[in-house]
């Protein structure tokens, strides 16, 4: 009979792992559900709290997330790029970092009885370990967890304050929470005011994202913004590849085909025109003439031009520059930004990551280039100068494309700008200050993975919005860092605490046999 009971037991905690491990292919990648972000945790918190050996339960889970993140971002990192192993790789051997919060809530869970503050050892550890994971990392916030959340704009708001690591501490609270209530049985004698605590919380934040919404002034100034982008990896396929000679003549023909189409949107009344990044793709000298060309186009038709470049020297005695141009109506470069993010991994040059910034007529402008946005610690350098629009001329790839896209809109809501996204190969979309998608055109529409040229003509809102996350930055991240060194030192403090009966049975729901935790405290975890 006792061996029927542990049977049944295991099943049903397998079972939770099978939920967990299915929901994950939905978090953040290329299938993205917001809401499998809050639920998936709950069911990996109740298998890892029960089992009888922590090391066996941390190998089941290691596997239970590497292969559903492998299959939901399949092909959506750059890592794609390198070698067809290096993406499955790189996820299986970073999945331990992702799974110390775990390790965390199983060690405090087992030394201590339920209480409110132990709901919060999972969300401190889970924020601050998404927080390291983006700090100084070459790919910036790329993956972050609050990106899970994209278009749920009133939950977005919260990072006007906090950055991206209140959503990520206020989703994995929730799956805290919701295994505290389980583990209790859902009775509320035993869990109301936990569950009280934290949906006052919870209706703060809504309300907070909800009325920042509702009470949105309306922009002060719009201006009707062209964008366009080249059919499929048009721009892409264009390579040296030993034929400077062939090169010269497709990147020229390139060049007066993109100066025809920005002279045609001027003339159709467009006062700002965007191009994709590396629009201006070709030898030194045919850049500084394409420059050139599109100065004088810029005065005829008294428009501003966003012009991205990539210049290669075709001796190759020097890196290409990857940047963007804003040129004014004078014919006159007014802003010049080189791209700093992910340069790495296209050999061009690195810039310094400082953000320039011109006052025009319709509000102070500002370019970044694609990854760029990916790093929010230096894009709130906009939010601080007070941009109104800023130009993110982008390029990525089928399986990128709309979480790429859906990351820049944090940027808007964090440092109160509208955004004007222009992507080859990708999703092209504008967003005012609050994140709200005014434009959005994917590049793929026809979902067969050949990119269509893509063209918006919007009018577009340019008046920057206050938050606050310019002024305090990344300090909730820090503080969760804070947090994390004080929970390890309370576990090394305690770690000859006895563990009453009474707080053992605490933690076991009604429908576990106390033999699934035989031995629980003399289990070595591996923290």
């Amino acid at each position: 009979m006792l061996n029927n009971t542990n049977a049944n037991h295991d099943s049903r905690r397998f079972l939770w792992l099978a939920v967990y491990a299915g929901l994950l292919i939905f978090v953040g990648g290329r299938w993205n559900l917001p809401l499998a972000a809050w639920l998936a945790p709950v069911f990996a918190i109740r298998f890892y709290r029960t089992g009888d050996s922590a090391w066996h339960g941390f190998l089941w889970l290691w596997l239970a997330t590497a292969l559903p993140v492998i299959v939901g971002w399949h092909g959506a990192t750059a890592m794609r790029h390198m070698h067809p192993v290096a993406e499955p790789l790189f996820f299986a051997a970073t999945t331990p970092i992702s799974l110390v919060p775990y390790v965390l809530d199983r060690r405090f869970a087992h030394r201590f009885a339920p209480s409110l503050w132990l709901t919060l050892v999972f969300p401190v550890a889970f924020t601050a370990v998404d927080f390291f994971s983006a700090v100084g990392s070459p790919f910036g916030s790329f993956g972050a967890s609050a990106y899970a959340q994209r278009d749920v704009t009133w939950l977005m708001q919260l990072t006007a304050v906090t950055g991206l690591w209140g959503i990520a501490f206020i989703t994995s609270w929730f799956a805290s929470v919701a295994s505290f209530a389980w583990e209790a049985g859902f009775r509320w004698q035993r869990i109301g005011r936990v569950v009280l605590v934290y949906t006052g919380v919870l209706a703060v934040i809504v309300g907070f994202g909800m009325g920042r919404l509702l009470l949105a002034p309306p922009a002060q100034t719009d201006v009707l913004v062209a964008g366009f982008s080249l059919p499929g990896t048009q721009v892409n396929d264009l390579t040296a590849s030993g034929d400077n000679r062939g090169f010269e003549i497709a990147t020229r023909t390139l060049h007066a085909g993109q100066l025809a189409q920005v002279r045609s949107a001027a003339e159709e009344g467009a006062q700002i025109v965007v191009l994709q990044e590396g629009a201006g793709l070709g030898f030194t000298a045919d850049v500084e003439r394409l420059l050139a060309d599109a100065a004088a186009i810029a005065q005829q038709e008294q428009v501003y031009i966003v012009l991205p470049t990539f210049a290669i020297d075709p001796t190759n005695q020097t890196q290409p520059e990857n940047i963007v141009h804003i040129i004014d109506p004078s014919g006159v470069v007014v802003l010049t930004h080189t791209k700093f993010g992910g340069t790495q991994f296209e050999g061009s040059v690195a810039g310094s990551g400082v953000l320039q910034t011109v006052d025009t007529p319709f509000g102070r402008l500002s370019a970044v280039i694609c990854w760029d946005a990916d790093f929010p610690d230096v894009m709130r350098q906009a939010g601080a100068q007070g941009v109104d629009l800023m130009f993110i001329p982008s390029n990525d790839w089928y399986e990128l494309r709309d979480i790429h896209a859906g990351m820049a809109t944090f940027r808007a809501v964090e440092n109160g700008m509208a955004i004007f996204r222009q992507t080859g190969a990708g999703v092209s979309l504008v967003a005012d200050a609050y994140g709200r998608i005014i434009s959005r055109v994917d590049g793929f529409a026809a979902e067969d993975g050949k990119g269509l040229a893509v063209q918006q003509m919007v009018w577009t809102p340019s008046a920057a919005a206050d938050t606050l996350y310019p002024v305090v930055g990344d300090s909730f991240g820090w503080a969760m860092q804070v947090g994390l060194l004080g929970l390890l030192a309370l576990l090394w403090l305690t770690r000859r605490r006895p563990v009453k009966a009474g707080e053992r049975n605490a933690i076991t729901a009604p429908s576990q046999p106390a033999s699934a935790h035989r031995d629980e405290l003399s289990t070595v975890d591996p923290a």
